[in-house]
């Protein structure tokens, strides 16, 4: 189990701060606004690592599982599916669960293994 790294709760508190000077503190009083403040940084933080770590997987990830997603993400954010469209997120779902697949099967490989193989061949 990994550890993450502490949040940067200066830079939390620090824009919990700008929110509460922009907001009208005399209309709905300091802690109703304070709090709402610092639900929102915090949120902020963490929709900030979460995407972070997104971004780090999608990077560690195969050119052809980011395609392949791509692929998926365009065709689910489409307003009206044909009747090819569901046959074609079938495919393309099992294509990224085996590019997947294979992709942990490589990485989980040792490379003394790798060696050999691309010797032979």
């Amino acid at each position: 189990m990994t550890i993450a790294a502490p949040y940067d709760r200066k830079a939390i508190m620090t824009a919990a701060w700008e929110i509460v000077r922009k907001a009208n503190v005399a209309l709905y009083g300091f802690r109703v606004i304070m709090r709402r403040a610092l639900k929102a940084a915090w949120a902020n933080a963490k929709h900030r690592r979460t995407m972070e770590a997104l971004r780090e997987k999608q990077e560690q990830a195969s050119p052809q599982v980011s395609r392949i997603q791509e692929s998926i993400a365009a065709l689910e954010g489409k307003e009206r599916w044909a009747q090819t469209d569901y046959a074609r997120i079938g495919v393309l779902r099992a294509a990224l669960r085996a590019a997947q697949q294979n992709g942990q099967v490589r990485q989980t490989t040792p490379a003394s293994r790798d060696r050999r193989v691309s010797q032979s061949t």
